[in-house]
Formats: C-alpha cells, structure tokens, sequence
C-alpha cells in the first residue's frame, strides 16, 4: 500500500551552494499527492509534484522548478523517501537550496523513522520493465532490464587514486538502503573547491559537509565511512533522481559513470518508452501498459 509520514518534522542546516541557513518543513499527505514541494519565502507558490521534466539543472546538484522558482538540492531528500518507502509528502522549503547536512542522506533517514510512515487505504504503483531502455552521453551510460526486485549495478571510474574504479551491486530493500547506502556522502576534489569558491559557488561546502579530497587523500579528519563510500554515493544521488520518476521501479539497473544530468535524460527515456514497461498497482490486479499510462496522464 502507499504510505506516508505519520507527523511532520523539521530539517535545518545551510545551503551547499550558499552557505546560507534554510529550513525544511515535511509534512504528512493523502494518497496519490506524490512528492510535493514549494517555497515559503515568496507569496503565492503553490505546491508542485516533482517529476523528471521539471528538473531545471543538474549542475552540482539536482534542481527543480517549483513554480517558476528554483529550489535545488532536492536529491538527498528524495531518495530518502524512495528508500525508506514514503510515497506521498509535502515539502516546504524557505528558500532555494534543501540543507545539505552532512552530504549524505543518514540524518533525513533518521528523522524520517522517527517521525514514522504510516501506510494508506491505496496501493502502490510499479513500473515494471518488461524491455531493456538505455541512454548515453560523453562516455556515460545507464541502462535497465527486466527483473523481479529493484537493483543498481553502479561503476565509478575517476582518474584519482583515492577513488579510482569502484563498483557496487546493490539489490534494493528499505533495510539495506539505511545500512549500505543512505551514510554515504557526497565528495569533491579541493581543486574544484577552490575554484568553485572563486566564482561564489559552493560557498556551504566544507569538511562538515562534504568528503574532500586532494592529492595526498581524504582531507575529512574521520576518513570515510566505507573504503567505497564513492560509489555508494553516485547511487544514492540516483535513487534521489530517479525517484521522480513516480513510481517504485521494477528492473536491473548498470550504470556506468553516470550522474545527475544522465540520470535525469534516462529517466525521461524509461518514461517516454511506453512499450517497454507496464504499470502494476497492486497483486491480483491486471497490469496496465506503458503506453495505455502515457494516454491516461495526457
């Protein structure tokens, strides 16, 4: 069945790109809202289902226009609702940027389960995959094939030897999620810092917020978390963008060096290709097509 939360809670921290203080209000919804968010510092901006097409930029983080309004850094949280298994919330954000907390997903994982999912009087939908989709850009590739579950074969190729090529086979539950991917963080190389903090970007990125790493290693004073926290990062920011497609997915994922704009062009793709998939709303109930999916929602 389709679930959501049991009661609000908050989320505050800075911004990754401006340093700047936000808060996050998440807030219990009926069934079918989907993922919903808006902006509370500017009048009148209603809330909006977040979907693969209204991702404005996937430059160093996911965005989405919300009303014609930006709020970026959505990725964390998403996937944190796919992983755990809320599948309906409003999301109040005061400003353009979701806190980046620590760089992983852990702290929004924590409060989800502590804040509590309930579950609701409607059944889940699944896309099932029933053909291989895949796309392709500058050497970067994901596809997915049919299969029973929900799986992600990722492979991260950096020419660093601190990250180097790492791949991780990762078969979903929402047990799994919490223990083997939500606590991975996301990374960056102090070289691009600088240089990203000379042009007045990434002003929120630091060691309390991100893993750093220069040429002699990891800068962050507590190491990593996992020898691949690097990989299992890559694919946690997937399930984030991935998620709005709006669907729990059913099939085998291998992604290769993919990240945020890939992983929004495939999404797009998997929905577009309405014969490759059917839509199951709950056991016992006759599959519905891609296609027949595609003319309901127009």
């Amino acid at each position: 069945m389709q679930t959501t939360l049991t009661k609000p809670f908050k989320i505050e921290g800075i911004g990754l790109h401006s340093g700047k203080t936000f808060s996050v209000d998440v807030l219990p919804a009926p069934a079918d809202t989907g993922i919903r968010f808006r902006r509370t510092d500017v009048r009148h901006c209603d809330f909006t289902r977040i979907t693969p097409y209204n991702v404005s930029s996937t430059q160093l983080a996911t965005t989405i226009d919300c009303g014609g309004l930006p709020i970026s850094t959505i990725e964390h949280l998403a996937g944190s609702f796919y992983g755990v298994g809320v599948d309906n919330a409003f999301v109040e954000v005061s400003g353009p940027e979701v806190p980046i907390l620590d760089g992983s997903a852990a702290p929004i994982v924590a409060l989800i389960l502590e804040a509590g999912v309930s579950r609701l009087d409607k059944p889940r939908r699944i896309l099932k995959v029933t053909r291989p989709v895949s796309v392709g850009l500058d050497g970067k590739t994901v596809e997915i094939v049919p299969c029973d579950g929900f799986s992600i074969n990722f492979e991260l190729d950096y020419a660093h030897p601190v990250v180097g090529r790492q791949i991780f086979d990762y078969t979903f539950d929402e047990s799994s999620f919490v223990s083997e991917i939500a606590f991975a963080r996301t990374f960056g190389f102090k070289r691009e810092v600088d240089a990203l903090w000379s042009m007045g970007l990434a002003k929120g990125g630091s060691l309390e917020t991100a893993v750093v790493i220069d040429d002699g290693g990891v800068l962050n004073p507590g190491g990593l978390k996992a020898p691949d926290e690097f990989v299992r990062h890559k694919i946690l920011d997937m399930f984030g963008d991935l998620s709005l497609i709006g669907y729990r997915l059913m099939g085998r994922i291998t992604a290769v060096k993919s990240g945020h704009q890939v992983n929004n062009i495939f999404a797009r793709a998997l929905l577009e290709a309405s014969n490759s998939y059917e839509i199951i709303e709950s056991p016992g109930k006759s599959p519905v097509s891609g296609a027949e999916e595609q003319r309901a929602i127009a």
